[in-house]
This record gives C-alpha cells, sequence and structure tokens, in this order.
C-alpha cells in the first residue's frame, strides 16, 4: 500500500517556514541595539550607535525646548519610542505597514503607540535639518497627548508641528507667495483627515497649513492660543471648543485666513520689489553717471581730433 506522503510534507514546509522566520528575526535582533533616557527609548542598527547617541543626548534638548514655548508639560512616566531607520527599504517597510503618508516623508509619528519613525540622516533630501524633523514628529505626540480625546484637524497638526519647529524659510516663503499669487490654495476643511492626492497639492497643503496656524497665533495672541490648548485637555469636540474660545467658527476662520494668504502675497510682492527698487536705484544712478561720464569723454576726445585737424588745415579764403 502507498504511503500518503502530502501531510508530512506540509509538516516539513511548515516547519522549514518557522525555522527561517525565527533566524531572521533573530538576525534582525542581533543586529539591533537599544539606548534610553529620560524620555526616550531608540531602537537602532548596530552600525548607527553614534548617530543615535547623538540622537539621545539632542532629544531632551528638543523635549525641554518645545514644552517651554507651547507651554505645556506632559506626563514623562510613558516614554517615547523612536526606530531609527538603517535603510531606505526599512522606512519604506514601516510606512506600508503604519499609515498611507505622502512618498517623500522623512519621518512620521504613531500618537497612540507614542511611537515616532524616523528615516536615517544619510536617506534625508539634501535640505532636510534631521532634527528639525525629529523635533516637528515630537510636537505631533505632544500635541496629541494635550488633546487625547479629540479628533483633531490635519491642517491644524500639521501647522502645529511645523510651527514649533521652525520649519519656515525664505525658500518655502518665495514658493508660498508664487502659489498664492497663482490661486494655487486649498480648501483646507477637504483635508480634515487625509493628505491631498498628488505631491504639489501636497506641499502647499503643508505650506498653508503653516500659515493658517501662524495665523491663528497672530490673529488671536499667544494667550489666547494658550487657552485653547486648556480647553483641548478637557474637551471632546475640536470645532465646539475653537468657536468657544475664538469666538468664530472653525469654517469661517479658514477662510479668512485664506483671504489673508492673497493679502500675505500681494504685500509681499510689492514690498519686496519696492525693497528691491530702493536697493537698485544707486546702483543704477552710479551706472548711469559713469556711462554720462564715458560719454563725455569720448565727445572731448572726438572734439580734441577736430581742433587738431582745424589746425592742420586752415580754411581757404573766397575770392570775389
Amino acid at each position: 500500500m502507498k504511503r500518503n506522503t502530502e501531510p508530512q510534507k506540509y509538516r516539513i514546509s511548515l516547519f522549514l517556514l518557522i525555522s527561517i522566520t525565527i533566524i531572521l528575526f533573530t538576525a534582525v535582533s542581533l543586529s539591533s541595539e537599544i539606548l534610553s533616557s529620560c524620555y526616550l527609548f531608540i531602537t537602532f542598527h548596530k552600525d548607527e550607535k553614534k548617530v543615535a547617541e547623538k540622537i539621545l543626548s539632542q532629544f531632551t534638548e528638543i523635549v525641554g525646548s518645545v514644552n517651554r514655548e507651547v507651554g505645556f508639560y506632559p506626563d514623562i512616566s510613558e516614554k517615547i519610542n523612536l526606530i531609527l531607520c538603517h535603510s531606505k527599504k526599512d522606512f519604506k517597510e514601516y510606512i506600508l505597514k503604519f499609515r498611507n503618508l505622502p512618498e517623500n516623508s522623512e519621518a512620521f509619528a504613531i500618537p497612540q503607540k507614542a511611537l515616532i519613525i524616523i528615516r536615517n540622516p544619510k536617506d534625508m533630501q539634501i535640505n532636510s535639518n534631521f532634527f528639525q524633523v525629529l523635533t516637528h514628529e515630537y510636537n505631533h505626540l505632544l500635541l496629541h497627548n494635550i488633546a487625547k480625546d479629540i479628533s483633531i484637524p490635519l491642517w491644524f497638526d500639521e501647522g502645529f508641528a511645523q510651527y514649533f519647529a521652525k520649519q519656515w524659510d525664505i525658500k518655502r516663503e518665495f514658493m508660498f507667495v508664487k502659489n498664492g499669487i497663482l490661486g494655487n490654495l486649498l480648501d483646507l476643511n477637504l483635508y480634515y483627515y487625509n493628505y491631498p492626492e498628488y505631491q504639489d497639492q501636497i506641499d502647499i497643503f503643508y505650506m498653508q497649513s503653516y500659515y493658517t496656524f501662524k495665523y491663528l497665533i497672530h490673529r488671536f495672541s499667544k494667550e489666547k492660543f494658550q487657552d485653547f490648548l486648556d480647553a483641548l485637555q478637557n474637551s471632546t469636540d475640536f470645532e465646539r471648543t475653537f468657536f468657544e474660545i475664538f469666538e468664530i467658527s472653525l469654517g469661517s476662520f479658514i477662510i479668512d485666513a485664506r483671504n489673508s494668504i492673497k493679502t500675505h502675497a500681494i504685500l509681499t510682492i510689492f514690498y519686496s520689489g519696492f525693497g528691491l527698487f530702493w536697493i537698485l536705484l544707486p546702483l543704477l544712478l552710479l551706472i548711469a553717471y559713469i556711462r554720462k561720464r564715458l560719454l563725455g569723454k569720448k565727445v572731448e576726445e572726438v572734439w580734441g581730433e577736430e581742433e587738431e585737424s582745424d589746425k592742420d588745415f586752415p580754411p581757404k579764403e573766397n575770392g570775389l
């Protein structure tokens, strides 16, 4: 009688699969190390120990600085977990596993797990500042620690993170003004939970979120904003709390902020152009003066040549 070997083959295959999984897990574990401080657990590849040590020392300063500026000091009994990715592939796998984010994301935070996953500095874009990115992600965790039971609009979340990470420069200002002039602005209400679909819209979304958040603080003052953060700690409805503190609906505020962006863009173009004119004016006058002197000198040379010519060939007298 022929024996049925199929179950046995299946058991062997399953055994091999489990063995390979254990070996791979062990290899990953052996290549990873962990460091910790009063605020942070950081998991990293063993080859990145110096980078991890620097992150650990800087993170304490980041936490202290941001907490003071925001005016909120969260409970530090639960440490933040930071995963420093060893390669681009590692980071991409985390993005696919946890959430759908823009392709060029440098890092992301998962507030429910007090977790930050960040690219290796060597894999970041040239113009990216690693510690600004890290501060940005900490700001997400801080905001969700303040407003634990609230659904926060994505523009507010990203605006808060960028503002307190000081992620603004002349290049972003130029791009922002250009899009404001061209009318390439978004309705932030349409992106309450999700990012825009296309990369150019994502870039505008981030810049518009930053400006809208900054406009909120400048319009109502830092003290009023602090009152809002205090109210969020005991709130379950972001929009209602927003109206109670700022006495304007969230929708109306977003419209006002968008109109302010257009005014900001026009004034920036005007003042930058006006300032540029006054900067260039002395240079233009100097160029005109030099040109006039050179032209005058050339005329003098021509006149001199004509005088010499007259001496060599005196005019003839007309006979009658």
